[in-house]
């Protein structure tokens, strides 16, 4: 399905995208602590299924969170985080006294990078939930840890391979830090059959165009 697609389906994708993106930055201030910059790097969709992975991946400890969404669209979304950046995150939040313990400071990381999957993984699943005018939601989030050069292994091996692939990353930015998370979503046909309802549909159209100009 994504593959049909012509060039407007393809850029009302993105634009999706990228009014989700913009409601997780703002989710994602809470545990930064501070205002959010965000820059969306790169956008890739159905590219012949297959998983990219960033170089700076390629570290001994890394976080993939993932997310089945359920509804009235299914689709599975993976949320990858290296070692250092899931170290910022954590560091922004939890008290020294914990941050120099390291059992309770890994234990608690764990639980803190599932929140914040959560909660930013609701926070796109809403939008698209809103422009598509469908109930979808998120199911509980499940973590695994990873060396760099078993991820693409993990991916092909236990994702869906019936639900298409939206590849994206971004640039989160704030006045301390900044991190690079890569995002995977595998999305039923259904997904894409809501994209070109957007353009057919005058009130969806509407409601896109009023949520791409408020992010």
């Amino acid at each position: 399905m994504a593959s049909e697609l012509n060039q407007v389906e393809l850029d009302i994708t993105k634009e999706i995208i990228n009014i989700g993106i913009a409601k997780a930055a703002d989710s994602f201030s809470f545990f930064i602590k501070g205002k959010v910059m965000i820059r969306l790097l790169e956008i890739k969709v159905n590219f012949e299924n297959s998983f990219p992975l960033s170089r700076k991946y390629l570290t001994s400890k890394n976080y993939l969170l993932k997310t089945t969404i359920k509804g009235e669209l299914k689709g599975e979304a993976y949320l990858l985080l290296n070692e250092q950046e899931a170290e910022k995150i954590v560091d922004a939040n939890l008290p020294d006294s914990i941050k120099n313990n390291p059992v309770e400071k890994a234990n608690m990381t764990e639980a803190f990078l599932l929140e914040i999957d959560n909660i930013i993984t609701a926070a796109v699943i809403t939008q698209f939930s809103n422009i598509f005018q469908r109930k979808i939601y998120g199911d509980v989030p499940s973590l695994n840890i990873l060396e760099g050069d078993e991820i693409n292994q993990f991916l092909s091996v236990n994702r869906n391979k019936d639900l298409n692939v939206i590849y994206f990353n971004a640039r989160f930015i704030t006045e301390n830090t900044e991190i690079n998370p890569e995002f995977i979503w595998l999305m039923d046909d259904t997904f894409f059959e809501e994209v070109k309802n957007v353009l057919s549909n005058e009130k969806k159209l509407e409601l896109f165009q009023k949520l791409n100009k408020i992010n």
